[in-house]
């Protein structure tokens, strides 16, 4: 049984052993009655409970109770703890195909040419979407994650193909590898 990390139990609520929920996955839809949650500081070491009731409590949070914790002491006890759950269960009360940690890495391939451009080294969240990061020749070449860009996503072979818009490249190609705001200490 394969367990993912679903969010983590930021506080309790009410009187009757209720717990919230935060720090839940991109695009999660909630828990659903009678899913059996994991609850502990790892995977490893999680302790099963059943859902009894779950409801959303702000964005990226639930409300949930389980079945046989009934009052705010038992509740307060798995405070700070991670919420793991069965990779399938979480595949299905999500809006996506993948998760982060299987694109990380994977490599990135333009669908006209079939030339490898790099592998993707860390992902941006942004208001109107990700942003796949990828290792182009030590250059970061920003990659939209939308559908006009990307084409296919291979999770098995680790690959990405993409549409390479025209001046994408070229973009990357003619900025320096040092050419960075990250130091201001030049403009003295």
């Amino acid at each position: 049984m394969a367990l993912r990390y679903a969010g983590r139990i930021i506080r309790t609520l009410g009187t009757g052993g209720q717990v919230v929920i935060g720090d839940c996955i991109k695009h999660f839809q909630g828990f659903p009655a009678g899913a059996v949650l994991h609850v502990g500081y790892s995977s490893a070491f999680g302790k099963p409970f059943t859902v009894k009731s779950s409801s959303e409590y702000g964005s990226g949070r639930y409300a949930v109770t389980f079945q046989g914790i009934v009052s705010p002491e038992a509740a307060s006890s798995l405070k700070e703890m991670g919420v793991f759950v069965e990779e399938e269960l979480l595949r299905a009360q999500t809006a996506t195909q993948y998760f982060d940690d299987e694109i990380i890495g994977s490599s990135v391939v333009n669908r006209d040419t079939g030339e490898e451009l790099g592998r993707i080294k860390e992902i941006w969240d942004t208001p109107a979407n990700e942003i796949w990061v990828v290792d182009y020749h030590g250059k970061e070449l920003p990659i939209p994650v939308i559908d006009e860009i990307v084409k296919h996503v291979n999770i098995k072979r680790k690959q990405v193909s993409i549409y390479v818009m025209p001046g994408l490249l070229e973009i990357v190609e003619n900025t320096p590898n040092d050419d960075r705001d990250d130091d201001d200490d030049d403009e003295n």
